[in-house]
Parts: structure tokens; C-alpha cells; sequence
């Protein structure tokens, strides 16, 4: 027969657990190839849409990406700059997530030792007066 003690130790265990696990989740690392793919796919989806949406309506329009064809070789707006402008937001995209999540890993990482260094700098902070 289980006490009623032992039955909220075990439920306080799982808990705990529970948390623990929810915090390792918080604090893990992004990975970076993940994250830019999907800024890419996200980008060159945009550009691809934008473009899309400008291709029939090619002097009727006050809006331009015409400009974009100045930084991204080969881009035009025209149904050849659809794939162009895909590929090209993909290729920024991929660096631009693969750069954010390097520098939140990073920045996860300092945060964390910083706070692991306090930690354990408060804890032996007392140490020579118990000698």
C-alpha cells in the first residue's frame, strides 16, 4: 500500500522533471542549417510571390523590384525573374538564418556561463572564512 507521502515525492519528481526537461528545451541550441533553410524557403517564397503579383501588371504599377536586379545578378521582373529572384532569396535567406541562429547560440552560450560563473563565484564566496 503506497503512503500518501511517497505518492507526492513521486509527483514532486515528475515535476521537477517536467521542468527540467522544459528549460533543457528553452536553452538548447537552434540548429543553423535548419533555420536557413527555412529563412531561404521563406525569402526566395516572398521574392518568387512579389514577382509573381508584378509580372502582369509590368507598366502599370507605381511599386517596382526592379532595383533588386542591381544587387541580385540576373533578376528582373519578368517570369524568368521568378525563379532567379527564388534562388536568390533562397541563397540570402539560408545566410541570413544561418548567421541569426550562430550568433543566438552564441549569445545563449555567454549568457549561460556568465551565469554559471556567478553561481559558483556566490557559492565559494565564503569559503576562506570557514577555514
Amino acid at each position: 500500500m503506497v503512503e500518501e507521502g511517497q505518492h507526492s515525492v513521486g509527483a514532486q519528481l515528475h515535476k521537477n522533471q517536467t521542468v527540467s526537461s522544459r528549460l533543457l528545451l528553452a536553452f538548447a541550441p537552434i540548429h543553423r542549417r535548419a533555420l536557413g533553410v527555412a529563412c531561404g524557403l521563406v525569402l526566395g517564397g516572398l521574392l518568387s510571390i512579389a514577382t509573381l503579383v508584378l509580372v502582369p501588371q509590368r507598366h502599370d504599377r507605381d511599386f517596382s523590384l526592379d532595383l533588386l536586379g542591381q544587387f541580385f545578378k540576373g533578376y528582373s521582373v519578368s517570369w524568368q525573374g521568378v525563379f532567379v529572384g527564388f534562388l536568390w532569396g533562397m541563397a540570402v535567406g539560408f545566410i541570413f538564418g544561418w548567421c541569426l541562429a550562430l550568433i543566438r547560440n552564441a549569445a545563449v552560450w555567454i549568457w549561460l556561463t556568465v551565469i554559471r560563473s556567478r553561481a559558483e563565484m556566490s557559492e565559494y564566496s565564503d569559503l576562506l572564512d570557514h577555514l
